[in-house]
């Protein structure tokens, strides 16, 4: 989807159609834009942009802080679009899914159809507003990558090896999926530039220097799938929030609030998918440069927000803060499937127990519908956000 959070923004409400938008996590001036309106684009306000630079560039420029239901909402409605074709569509992001269509259409010109096909029903049935890019090629990987390179609101197909020679030229290693300035700069040092050089690398060498990780950016760029497009979302690593404090402070009892917050959102998360945790990991950011990381494992499994919360205040207080703090971030790793194993001396069940019914009620009337006394105050901090990024 093209410029997802500022379309979605301005089909709701025709009065922002045409003007400069941006949809922001907070609305400061050192807040970030997550999603500009294609007239935003126009004058260079992208994404990743602060508010301050965006207003300075576009003094009329409307700021919307993000509202992430009603994007899920309209989320939602074009997956629903995209299944109506094939039983494979892998959801990638908030904006983002992948289709499988093989078996389901004869040649790149049927898929073509599709493609043209779901942009007018997502335009008719959804919003006029809306707009999409599509890439239609043998991999996903390519698909991908297709997608990415294609004109606003068009299809770009990549349907054999010619074609993708010729679009992979001088093309920036960071235009593929899976490349960060990280990885730029380990492939430079190998003498690969651009994806051409990725391309003809030889995969023995790229293997030896960068492990499996070096050879499957070159299955990807030689056209050879390495994974398929499954409907099953995958079971996450970690489970995490993270919070840019408009207050910046080096307050304890401030702090300790959200992470209560971060934590009652991760718990959710956590008990939403059946897991417990086994490692905690408090991130806290300075304002400057810098700041404090701290993991370790939990002699007990964490399933309420609770038990995430005592492990994760035990590191706050454990601290010294010199510098004052921007960014607090808390989540919870090494995870495996809720165990039901008793303790010796404290009823976990009961506790557990208490924290599923407290997410059926608000899963219900809506979130915080109730809360732990701890929680009392603290509905302006933290609120829900979304972001860019694979689902779960």
């Amino acid at each position: 989807m093209n410029s997802y959070f500022a379309s979605v923004e301005q089909q709701a409400n025709p009065f922002l159609r045409g003007r400069s938008v941006g949809v922001c996590a907070y609305d400061s001036p050192n807040g970030i834009i997550l999603a500009s309106s294609r007239e935003a684009k126009e004058k260079g306000i992208k994404t990743g942009c602060k508010i301050i630079n965006a207003k300075f560039i576009d003094p009329d420029i409307f700021i919307i802080e993000n509202e992430p239901a009603k994007y899920r909402t309209v989320t939602e409605k074009f997956f629903n679009i995209l299944r109506d074709y094939t039983n494979q569509v892998e959801p990638y992001s908030i904006d983002e899914s992948f289709m499988e269509l093989t078996g389901w259409v004869k040649d790149f010109t049927a898929a073509e159809k599709i493609a043209t096909e779901i942009r007018t029903r997502i335009k008719k049935e959804i919003g006029e507003w809306l707009e999409c890019s599509i890439g239609i090629s043998w991999t996903k990987f390519l698909a991908k990558f297709a997608g990415d390179i294609a004109p606003k609101k068009s299809t770009l197909i990549i349907r054999n090896q010619n074609e993708l020679d010729a679009f992979l030229k001088d093309r920036d290693l960071k235009d593929a999926w899976g490349i960060n300035k990280k990885m730029e700069l380990r492939l430079n040092s190998l003498g690969i530039f651009n994806l051409s050089d990725l391309k003809n690398y030889d995969y023995l060498k790229i293997k030896k220097q960068l492990g499996k990780y070096g050879y499957y950016l070159w299955c990807h760029v030689n056209g050879q799938e390495i994974s398929q497009v499954s409907e099953k979302e995958t079971l996450p690593k970690s489970i995490g929030h993270s919070y840019c404090i408009p207050k910046r402070t080096t307050n304890k009892k401030y702090l300790s609030m959200i992470l209560l917050k971060l934590c009652e959102k991760t718990g959710r998360r956590l008990r939403s998918l059946g897991l417990e945790a086994h490692r905690i990991n408090l991130n806290l950011a300075f304002v400057d440069t810098g700041g404090i990381n701290k993991s370790f494992k939990t002699a007990e499994a964490m399933f309420t927000s609770e038990e995430i919360f005592h492990e994760a205040e035990k590191i706050l207080n454990e601290l010294n803060l010199y510098f004052l703090i921007r960014t607090v971030a808390v989540s919870v790793s090494t995870l495996s499937p809720l165990s039901k194993q008793m303790t010796l001396f404290q009823d976990k069940f009961s506790q557990q127990n208490l924290s599923l019914a407290l997410d059926k009620i608000n899963d219900k009337y809506g979130e915080y519908t109730v809360i732990r006394g701890q929680m009392w105050g603290s509905k302006d901090l933290a609120q829900d956000r979304i972001g860019f990024r694979k689902l779960i």
